[in-house]
């Protein structure tokens, strides 16, 4: 999954010489604190709703109120890792997307990118997640899906944390089985040491109750 296959369908870019309300009420519909400025294709930067409180201009431009515009921005080929990757390196709440001749294409709202990564890493699919906790020398993916895999179990997604200056990895698993006991009794026989594990039967409901309160507190 690309950033062209997450832009946005409904977010609109301001221009400059759009109305500073307009902007707000926009910001308001969209449920975002940010919105892109472009001019013709070019773009010009994002535009938030603190600069807009700051200026304090009422009736004014985007143009007038001479805002020191945010360039941040990925391009439309650029891996959704990638996107999650810059998004998480600010506080913003949507990044523009340029094609190859840096035109603007669109925009990627954080809730949207929170949507589809759920759909990549399979959350809401029933199943169960393991963490193990190894030495960064031990890890092989091969060798802990096939000890996995002997149980019947097959692997959704995987995701590595690694402990700097340690030499030591979590490895988060998300299987597609709910009971975890023999896959756990297999994993530990092999020296593995699993540090948690969430099976998703007995607490499904709490799972999306959380999933759902964080969907929510994204759209305030």
């Amino acid at each position: 999954m690309i950033a062209r296959d997450l832009i946005s369908k409904v977010v609109p870019p301001l221009r400059p010489g759009d109305d500073a309300d307009r902007a707000l009420l926009w910001m308001d519909d969209f449920k975002v604190s940010h919105l892109p400025v472009v001019d013709g294709k070019k773009f010009l930067g994002l535009l938030s709703e603190a600069d807009i409180m700051d200026a304090n201009a009422p009736g004014s431009t985007i143009a007038e109120l001479d805002a020191d515009l945010e360039k941040a921005f990925v391009k439309d080929i650029q891996h959704i890792y990638a996107v999650i990757r810059r998004l998480a390196s600010t506080d913003l709440t949507c990044i523009a997307v340029l094609d190859h001749e840096d035109n603007y294409v669109g925009c990627i709202t954080l809730s949207d990118l929170v949507v589809k990564f759920d759909e990549l890493a399979v959350i809401s699919r029933p199943g169960g997640i393991l963490a193990i906790h190894m030495k960064e020398s031990d890890y092989s993916l091969a060798q802990l899906a096939h000890i996995i895999e002997s149980n019947g179990t097959s692997i959704l997604s995987s995701y590595i944390a690694q402990q700097k200056g340690v030499g030591m990895i979590d490895v988060t698993m998300k299987v597609d089985r709910e009971d975890l006991g023999p896959t756990i009794q297999s994993l530990e026989r092999h020296g593995y040491q699993v540090t948690a594990y969430l099976e998703e039967g007995s607490h499904n409901e709490d799972l999306r109750g959380r999933y759902d309160e964080l969907m929510r507190y994204i759209n305030i």
